[in-house]
């Protein structure tokens, strides 16, 4: 090969190596929330980073957040955390929540707002807008506040007792069941609980004496659950300390009755202090629930013209003592019922020992599953007699 072949070689390599480009080893991509991207030498990161530019495209993209106030703000994918931090939000569902109205409407807020619209009629759950409402055949709807009376007109109820019977069976199942059908659940071994009084059907009364006591909440989630009620005459000194379990009482339906501030023996004592003891209690129920006692009953069944003359109240005794408190033996209060209890039968126990409470639930079953009905003294004397009449006294309602 001549000398003028090579130098024309060599020339066109020379030309053809300065055209290609090398990336130098130190020299790294950053990019640009705008898409632009650029070569920076390893060593500069930082000072490109301070002035908008980013190691990763996805730390570079850009990004909404929110506040709880309504603002937004677009940054990009690499302050996310630092912006969490200070109080704001990935998305706007974390920002806002749903308002509802007694009309049915519905509004989205930001929380920050959600105070000043729930002063203005807005709530948040759609459950404090609404109540259950009951067809004929027991079927639920939940109905809007603003439409109760419309529904009512309309043949629905609020009540499902005035459509459906609860009924459990003896292995401890529960149902509702319309009224129509009753008869042919009886048939295969079903039993009412409580529910609406039928004043043809017997009826009687469990009376509570000394509470309220340890197992009183107890005692009550026992007729809670069979939808029955009863009659707890409390002594004043303990109702301050049991507030709450006397207007759980009275808000299922059961009666507060007046048993003296002090268990105190009203037939010895003189009229000033029975004048105080009924009515120490009767404040002491009313300021823990709203209600005052329409009747009482005298401890140790103690009482005399003076008592019953002073008090103006109807007095209430028992046609059953089942003496839970002396036996403190659950199969013998049970047995005590089951003896002793008839139609119109008044009921005393107590609801402040264990072997009482222990005992409830096996009384209910007995009485519900022989066809009785558990009611309150008073609704036990209004459906047999109309209203007490102060002074009398009370020791069964019979038919």
């Amino acid at each position: 090969m001549n000398r003028r072949i090579l130098c024309l070689l060599l020339t066109c390599v020379v030309l053809f190596t300065a055209f290609i480009p090398f990336a130098k080893a130190d020299e790294v991509t950053m990019y640009a929330s705008d898409g632009r991207t650029i070569s920076v030498k390893q060593s500069d990161i930082s000072l490109w980073m301070d002035v908008g530019w980013f190691e990763t495209a996805e730390d570079a993209r850009i990004i909404t957040m929110y506040a709880l106030d309504g603002r937004t703000i677009e940054i990009p994918q690499y302050y996310r955390e630092a912006y969490r931090k200070v109080g704001w939000y990935n998305t706007r569902e974390e920002v806002t929540l749903m308002m509802y109205s007694t009309d049915g409407r519905t509004i989205e807020v930001y929380k920050d707002a959600a105070e000043a619209h729930h002063k203005v009629g807005w709530y948040y759950n759609l459950s404090d807008v609404t109540v259950p409402m009951y067809d004929k055949d027991g079927v639920e709807y939940s109905i809007f506040k603003d439409n109760v009376e419309k529904e009512l007109a309309n043949g629905l109820v609020l009540d499902k007792s005035d459509v459906m019977q609860l009924m459990f069976s003896a292995d401890g199942r529960f149902i509702h069941v319309p009224f129509a059908k009753v008869t042919d659940f009886e048939k295969v071994g079903w039993y009412r609980a409580g529910g609406k009084i039928d004043p043809n059907r017997p009826m009687v009364a469990i009376t509570f004496d000394d509470g309220p006591g340890k197992y009183t909440d107890a005692v009550l989630s026992i007729l809670e659950k069979y939808n029955v009620r009863a009659t707890f005459f409390v002594q004043g000194k303990n109702v301050a300390g049991y507030k709450t379990v006397m207007q759980r009482a009275v808000a299922l339906g059961n009666e507060i009755g007046n048993h003296t501030w002090s268990h105190v023996n009203l037939a010895r004592s003189s009229v000033p202090t029975i004048s105080s003891q009924i009515n120490s209690t009767n404040a002491a129920v009313y300021n823990a629930t709203g209600v005052y006692p329409k009747l009482y009953r005298p401890p140790y069944g103690a009482y005399n013209g003076t008592v019953l003359n002073c008090i103006g109240m109807p007095a209430v005794m028992w046609s059953v003592d089942t003496l839970d408190w002396k036996t403190r033996n659950p199969a013998k209060t049970l047995e005590s019922v089951k003896k002793n209890t008839v139609d119109g039968s008044i009921i005393l126990m107590h609801d402040i020992h264990q072997p009482t409470y222990e005992a409830v639930e096996r009384v209910v079953k007995h009485l519900l599953m022989n066809n009785f009905q558990l009611v309150t003294v008073s609704e036990l004397i209004q459906t047999r007699q109309g209203s007490a009449v102060n002074g009398r006294v009370y020791t069964s309602v019979k038919p």
